[in-house]
Order: C-alpha cells, then structure tokens, then sequence
C-alpha cells in the first residue's frame, strides 16, 4: 500500500448514553500532532461533526442504537488536516450501543440478554481455514435459522470479515486471544477432581509467554474495539486454573488488557473441567464466569449420563454457594455425533444420544438462575489431527462440515426461539 508520510493509524471510540443524547469520544492514533475533522453520517447526511486534535467528542440527539432486532450502522469519517487541507482520510462502520455486567445479569442498551449460539471454527470441506465470504454468509444464515444470537471466536481472532458481517447482521461475539493449551497434559482436562496440578505457570519460559500474551491481546483489541457485535474478550482457553503461579500470571494478564478498552467490555475466560468451585483460582478476575463442561461424554458417558447430570447438578451448586453475583455462560459443553448413525435405545456417536445430552443440560440450566449464556461445542464438525477419539475430525457439530442440519439443530431451534 501507499500511504501518506503523515497518516492516520488507528482510532478507538467509546459511547454514553444518557437524556435521549449519544457522546461519542474518539481518540485517535496518528504519527504526528495534527488536527482532525471528525464526521458522523447517518444515511450519508452529516448528523454531527467538530475539528480537534487528536482526543474530542461528538454528541447527536435521539441516537439510533445498534441492537441484536435493529443491528444500526452510522458511518464515522476522520481526516487529518494540514493547512486545513485533507492529507489522510479514514472512515469506518459503528454501532452506538452499550454493554456491561450488573450483578448476575448481561446487558445490552441497559436490556438483559441472554447468549444463545455458539463456539465455532473457521473451517470447511477442501478450504480448511481459508477465508470465503460465501461460507461466512452460509454459517451466519444458519445461526439466524436456528435462533442463536452469538458466537465466541475460538480460539483466536477470526478474519475481519466475520466481525462487519456480525455487526450488520446484529450478531454478538466474545473475541477470544489465542492463549490455548497453557496446559501440560490431557490429564489436566479429563482430570474433575483436581489431584494432579501441572504448574504449568512455574516453568522458566513465563516471562517471555506473557509478552506474547499482551502483544496478541493489544493486536486482538486494536482490531476489533469498534465492532459494536464485540461485548467481551476471552483471555484464556483453559489453561491451568487451579494453582496460585495461575492467578499471579493471569492477574497481570487482565490487568494489562484493562487498560486497552475505553469502552471497557466485560473480560472473562472460559474454565477447563477440573476447575470447580473448590478449586479454581481465576473467576475473581472475569467479569462473568464461563465454563467448558463435558460431563455426559469425556466423563460418565452413555450409560452413565445419570451420574453426569449429578455430577453438573453437584458443581453448579458449588458455584452458586459462594454467591459470586456474576453471570455464568457456558461456552462449551457437546457430544460427538455421527449424522448417519441412529440407534434405540440410543448410544454415544448417534443422533439419538446427542439429543438426549442436551437435553439432560437444558433441564440443569432451568434450576440455576444466574446463568445467562449457553454457547454449544460446535457449530459445525471440523477437522482435527487424526487420533483414536477422533472419527475423520471432531463430530460435535450441531450441523455437518457441509453445513447440513443433525437432528439435534431442529430440538434447539425450537428451543432458542422461545427463549429470550
């Protein structure tokens, strides 16, 4: 690209809401003290502007806010101006909304939410991760057909192509570093009583780790701060939660991503299995607490599925004993299924089994109020290394690698379509 000497490099932007007004502050990144004409556009007609240097705020009367029903984009121009001349120019799509944590609730524009959707991959048949805007408006058609309103990038930022599609489309996205496998062993993750501690965080190669951490967590959030579907940043996939070298690395980990977001979204991270209530050394630090759960496959599968509604049952009453008042989402929680097998009575890998496992979740989550998200492990199946628990990839898929519905997407249409 050919770019101005003087030029502008980046923006971020933050939203108050109050008395029917809208105050827009901008701050913006340039490589020399210039000033700026700030523009906002509403349908092409200027609605507000004003010239400052490089910090200055724009306020509109009855503001259109962007909401998952009415996903509404103004546009926002910047031009950097040299002897009143425009010597940079950049303009980009916003959403004027508002997200925050009160208590036990999520709230989008001060209305509760509750998060339906879930984790995915980019990933598809031939392409592997290769970015095709066709199968980006594919899976987004899918998700609005099923009645899911997020989804949470895992385990990395996605191409910037998912976040402007979200945005028009009124879609919400936990964007999540890629910060996965901070873990020494497999046993870690099957382990649910936590008697094998790996101190993972003890090891001499932390120090140069965090560095590669805050340097993803700044690029993920310079990015993608201005997408009004971006309500969170995950920081973590389940790493080792349990010891206290995890809290003190994790605790200089959110504080260094505080400081990035002038709109200050929720933070949070999602929790391997092992990391319960009694145990875990992280949830302080998340605004809401996310949990990855398996019980029903990677532990008491099949005919055991009784002893793992239990077990769920016996773990979310931990958590609700220590009345954190803080939203809890799941973001993962799954069972492998092969779209071609049916079996009565019904057995792990068959539609029937798949169904019957969400099925025992949905009747856990109704007990416990203070859950405010269920984002199913996975959208669609997607390849992995070839493996002994792995039948041409990972078969969590609510819909095939092609993007076909399993019986088990028609159960939770119905369901999230009911559900507010």
């Amino acid at each position: 690209m050919a770019l101005p000497q003087n030029q502008i490099i980046n923006f971020k932007l933050n939203y108050q809401l109050a008395n029917n007004k809208a105050a827009i502050t901008y701050n913006i990144e340039a490589n020399n003290n210039a000033e700026f004409k700030v523009t906002l556009l509403d349908n092409k007609k200027e609605v507000a502007r004003v010239t400052s240097k490089n910090t200055g705020s724009l306020t509109i009367k009855n503001p259109h806010l962007w909401s998952l029903d009415d996903p509404y984009l103004y546009k926002i121009k910047i031009e950097m101006l040299e002897d009143e001349k425009t010597v940079d120019e950049y303009s980009d799509q916003i959403g004027i909304r508002t997200i925050k944590i009160v208590n036990d609730k999520i709230l989008l524009n001060n209305h509760q939410i509750y998060l339906k959707g879930f984790g995915k991959h980019e990933d598809f048949n031939v392409l592997g991760k290769a970015v095709n805007e066709s199968i980006i408006k594919r899976d987004y058609e899918c998700m609005k057909w099923i009645g899911a309103n997020c989804f949470r990038s895992s385990h990395y930022p996605y191409a910037e192509e998912w976040y402007q599609y979200a945005d028009r489309y009124g879609f919400l996205i936990i964007d999540e570093v890629p910060a996965v496998g901070l873990n020494r062993s497999i046993t870690n993750f099957l382990n649910v009583t936590n008697s094998n501690q790996s101190h993972f965080f003890a090891s001499k190669t932390v120090p140069e780790l965090k560095k590669v951490h805050e340097q993803e967590i700044k690029e993920m959030i310079d990015r993608d701060q201005r997408h009004p579907s971006v309500i969170a940043w995950s920081l973590f996939n389940e790493p080792e939660s349990t010891t206290q070298e995890s809290y003190d690395y994790f605790k200089d980990i959110f504080a260094f991503a505080r400081k990035l977001d002038p709109q200050n979204r929720p933070y949070t991270g999602t929790l391997v299995m092992g990391s319960g209530p009694k145990v875990d050394k992280l949830h302080p630090l998340c605004d809401f607490v996310c949990l990855n759960r398996y019980y029903g496959w990677y532990v008491a599968g099949g005919p055991e599925i009784v002893n793992a509604k239990k077990m769920l049952e016996d773990e979310l009453d931990g958590w609700q004993n220590l009345k954190l008042n803080k939203p809890f989402v799941f973001t993962e929680f799954g069972a492998d299924t092969l779209s071609s097998s049916h079996r009565l009575p019904d057995e792990m890998w068959s539609q029937e089994y798949q169904n019957e496992y969400y099925q025992m979740y949905f009747d856990v989550f109704k007990k416990y109020p203070f859950i405010y998200g269920e984002l199913v492990w996975n959208f669609a199946d997607f390849k992995t290394s070839e493996g002994i628990m792995r039948v041409g990839g990972n078969d969590k898929g609510i819909f095939t690698r092609d993007r076909e519905p399993k019986d088990i997407a028609f159960t939770l249409k119905k369901r999230w379509q009911q559900l507010n």
